[in-house]
């Protein structure tokens, strides 16, 4: 595990219990008492975490007077205008794919929130989704067929997961579903940066006859915390025209299959 991935971990375990002790952490990873103490001073200075005594908390849970859905807004709102061109790209073509009279899953992320954005209302089709962004962009264009995964609220992601949304999710059936990511690593592992989302990404997958990754060029080549598939589990792998030349040859000698648009 190198040094940013043992960031996205030390922040996952934060985001699921509030706090972390150094000394956890020196066993977890099997690292030194100083290595710690530098991914900390890592963390402070990008203005993630508090420090405690022999310890850590997340940056916004250090101030009780703070609203938690406020302080995680601008982070999602810079999640959502990054790389916008190329999630229009991505999403143009993924619309390509959706018939007419299909039961459509949208996992939650922001590229599906440019499908959502872009969908026709008129369209006949049937949406599925985990997300309460994607559930909201489809109601507020009144949209008139929208099922929406209960659970667990996930702030951060403004997501539902958790037992009760994948048990939900395992109801269902889709004909074809559209999954994000954090990362696509050199070896083809399609990654997120939280253990929870997994769950939910492998019963979407489960209940879906297509299933197609989107990812945009500027994933390609990273790493987050864990992996929850493989690019040749995928249908087709949905990216925009700037991925380079010998990337998609890697993935595609790893056994993907990438979807381009025309232009």
């Amino acid at each position: 595990m190198n040094k940013e991935q043992r960031l996205a971990a030390i922040l996952n375990i934060l985001n699921q219990n509030g706090k972390v002790q150094i000394s956890d952490l020196i066993e977890k990873f099997n690292v030194s008492d100083m290595t710690i103490r530098r991914d900390f001073d890592c963390l402070v200075s990008r203005g993630q975490i508090t420090r405690t005594h022999g310890g850590a908390v997340l940056a916004e849970n250090s101030n009780q007077e703070k609203s938690l859905p406020v302080t995680l807004e601008p982070a999602y709102l810079t999640r959502v205008n990054e790389q916008a061109e190329y999630k229009e790209e991505i999403a143009q073509n993924a619309l390509q794919l959706i018939k007419p009279n299909q039961f459509v899953f949208l996992d939650s992320g922001t590229t599906t929130l440019y499908i959502a954005q872009m969908i026709p209302k008129d369209f006949p089709c049937t949406f599925i989704t985990n997300g309460v962004n994607v559930a909201i962009t489809l109601l507020s264009k009144q949209f008139p067929n929208v099922l929406i995964i209960g659970g667990e609220a996930d702030l951060n992601t403004w997501s539902s997961r958790g037992t009760l949304a994948e048990s939900q999710i395992s109801s269902f059936h889709a004909d074809i579903a559209f999954l994000g990511c954090n990362a696509v690593s050199p070896s083809g592992n399609v990654m997120v940066g939280n253990t929870p989302e997994t769950g939910i990404k492998h019963k979407i997958m489960d209940i879906s006859d297509e299933i197609y990754l989107l990812a945009d060029s500027s994933k390609f080549g990273s790493y987050s915390l864990i992996s929850y598939a493989s690019v040749n589990d995928f249908h087709g792998v949905i990216t925009d025209r700037y991925l380079p030349q010998n990337i998609q040859k890697e993935i595609q000698d790893l056994g993907g299959k990438f979807i381009f648009s025309d232009n």
